[in-house]
């Protein structure tokens, strides 16, 4: 592989690690804080992930260009960037308007995140699907370690697929496991294209 290419595989792996920090750290610190009351960090939070996503969904289209035998996990990994910044977008622009409007708007509000959350889902799904493409193509290496870790991300990359899927279809909060199983598969894919770097071209 070209160093250009190799550089942005490390890139989105470093990129896609941070997308999953930033996750942990929201939970961490924001889970049953109001809109309000937690606005200054979760909007930071919000458009750290924004230009996180876009990096992803640029350096995705880059790497489709330079590794076309590796062309479904990176069309996967951009299309899921850009559902990223639609979700978090939707998120940072309108949650706080919402909020503030008082209760005779919860029903927007609960629209607003019912809206949000199916993306938020669907693009964990396609992230699940990334993880298990560059898992296979991991999975073919004859070395034993890196065969065990393809396998690793293949499995969680489709458990993560069919639980977001299915959140997508049952509503918000309907399969609770969906979003922390997303989240794996993220991990296990920034592995993956790492491991991945040297021969994907």
């Amino acid at each position: 592989m070209p160093q250009t290419s190799r550089g942005i595989a490390i890139s989105l792996s470093i990129m896609l690690l941070l997308s999953v920090a930033t996750q942990l750290l929201y939970i961490i610190t924001l889970k049953g804080v109001g809109i309000v009351e937690g606005w200054p960090l979760r909007s930071t939070i919000w458009t750290t992930e924004i230009l996180l996503f876009t990096g992803i969904t640029i350096a995705s289209l880059a790497a489709l260009v330079r590794s076309p035998s590796m062309q479904w996990g990176w069309a996967a990994l951009a299309v899921a960037g850009m559902i990223n910044i639609v979700q978090s977008g939707i998120g940072l622009s309108m949650f706080l308007p919402a909020a503030k409007a008082g209760p005779e708007f919860a029903p927007l509000m609960g629209t607003l995140l019912a809206g949000s959350f199916l993306f938020y889902n669907l693009a964990k799904a396609i992230i699940g699907l990334t993880a298990f493409l560059f898992g296979l193509t991991l999975f073919g290496s004859d070395k034993t370690k890196v065969r065990v870790v393809g396998l690793i991300a293949m499995a969680a990359g489709a458990i993560a697929t069919i639980l977001n899927i299915a959140a997508v279809y049952l509503g918000l909060g309907a399969v609770p496991l969906a979003g922390a199983s997303g989240a794996i598969a993220t991990f296990l894919a920034a592995g993956t294209i790492w491991l991945s770097a040297p021969a994907a071209e």
